[in-house]
């Protein structure tokens, strides 16, 4: 699986059931959660100074007015577009403890790996949902109408997270309660608040090779030649490999 490549000028991808389908949507879902799909789409295919209410309503064949009425501005679309992109991170977290694995090196390597994968899937917008504070507008409507919600994602991966480096250095495997985190602060009673040190800079460490795969960390055609050479996908293995050799030393 190769990085995401930056986006361009290029005509969109066609709005049928394969592209709905990427987000969890199909053809027939609601026009509000179509319209958060495209601005997610559109802000990783051209980056989120070139997208704006009319063009995604254009794309989509709908009403301009559609932007206001169902999120009050296209800022509130953007900070809707931010909680989405964290409810996908928590997710795709859930999806991979969910899974079975012979060991808790195995399971470490499937949650990191899972912070790549989404962010090779949905590319840059990714990138910006890390840094959501791209107006004070936007976060002005992240703190009113989604009061602690991002904070709630990050704390849920650092709760995970905790665990992880837990079992990895008694060689367990512990059933987690996949609802550890109902609000930030539970971050610090979860019964491996002990390894939340850790777990910080590890998820502090996964932020560059995240950005990095979403096609937003330098784009130019020297750079994406070099990091055809570099092979990539390696890279990033080894990278996660050195994090959890790092987190069973430390």
């Amino acid at each position: 699986m190769s990085r995401a490549k930056k986006g361009s000028s290029s005509e969109p991808l066609p709005l049928d059931e394969t592209f709905w389908a990427n987000y969890g949507l199909t053809d027939q879902s609601d026009t509000r959660d179509k319209i958060v799909a495209l601005a997610m789409s559109e802000i990783s295919r051209r980056g989120i100074l070139d997208v704006n209410a009319r063009s995604l309503c254009d794309l989509l064949g709908v009403d301009y007015s559609l932007i206001t009425y169902h999120f009050g501005s296209f800022d509130g679309l953007l900070a809707e577009v931010f909680v989405h992109v964290h409810d996908i991170w928590v997710a795709s977290i859930k999806d991979a403890l969910n899974e079975s694995y012979s060991s808790p090196e195995e399971r470490m390597r499937a949650v990191l790996q899972a912070q790549i994968n989404r962010a090779i899937k949905y590319g840059m917008v990714v990138g910006i949902a890390l840094l959501p504070q791209v107006s004070e507008n936007v976060t002005r409507i992240l703190n009113e109408k989604f009061p602690s919600r991002l904070a709630a994602a990050v704390g849920f991966s650092v709760a995970v997270m905790s665990m992880l480096v837990n079992d990895l250095r008694a060689g367990t495997m512990t059933d987690l309660p996949l609802d550890i985190v109902r609000e930030p602060e539970d971050v610090l009673q979860s019964p491996f608040a002990g390894e939340n040190p850790v777990a910080i800079r590890i998820q502090w460490a996964m932020i560059g090779p995240t950005l990095w795969m979403t096609g937003a960390g330098g784009g130019n055609k020297e750079i994406a030649e070099v990091d055809d050479q570099l092979q990539v996908n390696e890279q990033v293995r080894l990278f996660i490999d050195r994090l959890i050799m790092s987190a069973k030393e430390s």
